[in-house]
């Protein structure tokens, strides 16, 4: 059966027993001509507190400290925290490797992302055990998204990326937020071709994915912002594209931006279904409006649904 034929049974399969963890093994060939690098744009670090929540279940009040909430399921109490070493690689059968054709050193990680697992890495532990558990259960496509812009989406994505790749999964990140398309930059590189170009038809996957071998991770970038998103979203290479990632990935976040106002909302519902996101985490800034911080996390978990993990919320202080 061919790598296409794999992706399409993936990107279309009805039942989630067939979503299976993929194993972790890779091989990837060096790129003639290696992607330039950029210097990272500015974001507000995340800052996240300790142990008590807000009373309010969904966001924390101005000037609290931002928390974690992991949303249990209906019926059912909080799972007990495991360790990461009991996160043991499932078995999986011989499957063909997934080659990307780019590939750099290292990425440049922003300042605020070092800073974010220099002082706070004991905090997003949890967050990490939870995605580890649900990859293990098949639910390897996970979607990021902010109540609204400057929340810190993008920042808190690449640190989990960072901390995934830490306990060993393959992990693959996705420039999902059309609007701004930032990802690539926020990793200092240049890219001239990403995923519009496979939505497009134009190129194959494997020609758009960036692999850092340091960091063992593997980018999937947008080269600018799209105003033709929801068209290209709609198209059948979306689910192919995403089926493939699936395939060869163990865990795969998706970027989606600022998905709670503006455009990038429809983009991130596009995404959501024809992806076939299997969970999502909402990130809030609680230092902003409550009144219209509460009005974007309800229309980002009516968005995910039951597939929704919960909350993270901090106080960022800058756009």
């Amino acid at each position: 059966m061919s790598e296409m034929d794999q992706a399409f049974i993936l990107a279309y399969a009805t039942d989630d027993a067939q979503r299976v963890p993929t194993s972790a093994a890779r091989m990837s060939r060096p790129a003639e001509t290696p992607v330039s690098r950029v210097a990272p744009a500015t974001m507000a670090a995340l800052h996240f507190g300790r142990e008590a929540g807000p009373p309010d279940p969904y966001v924390a009040a101005a000037g609290q400290d931002a928390m974690w909430a992991p949303a249990p399921a209906a019926g059912e109490p909080l799972r007990e925290r495991r360790p990461l070493s009991s996160f043991a690689p499932t078995k999986q059968p011989q499957r063909e490797s997934f080659q990307p054709m780019l590939e750099v050193d290292a990425f440049r990680w922003p300042a605020t992302v070092e800073d974010l697992l220099g002082a706070h890495r004991g905090l997003l532990m949890p967050v990490v055990e939870q995605l580890l558990s649900v990859s293990q259960e098949g639910r390897s496509m996970v979607g990021i998204a902010g109540a609204h812009s400057g929340a810190g989406c993008t920042t808190l994505l690449l640190s989990l990326a960072r901390l995934l790749v830490e306990a060993g999964p393959a992990v693959a990140i996705v420039d999902g937020d059309f609007a701004t398309a930032g990802l690539a930059r926020q990793l200092g590189l240049t890219v001239t071709a990403g995923w519009e170009n496979v939505l497009a038809g134009q190129l194959p996957l494997a020609e758009c994915v960036v692999r850092s071998l340091e960091d063992r991770l593997a980018l999937l970038p947008l080269v600018g912002r799209e105003d033709l998103a929801g068209e290209l979203l709609s198209g059948i290479q979306t689910s192919v594209s995403a089926g493939m990632l699936r395939y060869h990935y163990d865990l795969v976040l998706f970027d989606l931006g600022a998905a709670g106002q503006g455009p990038q909302t429809s983009i991130a519902q596009s995404i959501v279904e024809h992806c076939r996101l299997d969970a999502g985490i909402i990130v809030a800034d609680t230092s902003a409006d409550e009144e219209a911080s509460i009005q974007s996390i309800d229309q980002l978990m009516s968005l995910f649904g039951s597939a929704c993990l919960g909350l993270i919320g901090n106080e960022s202080s800058g756009a």
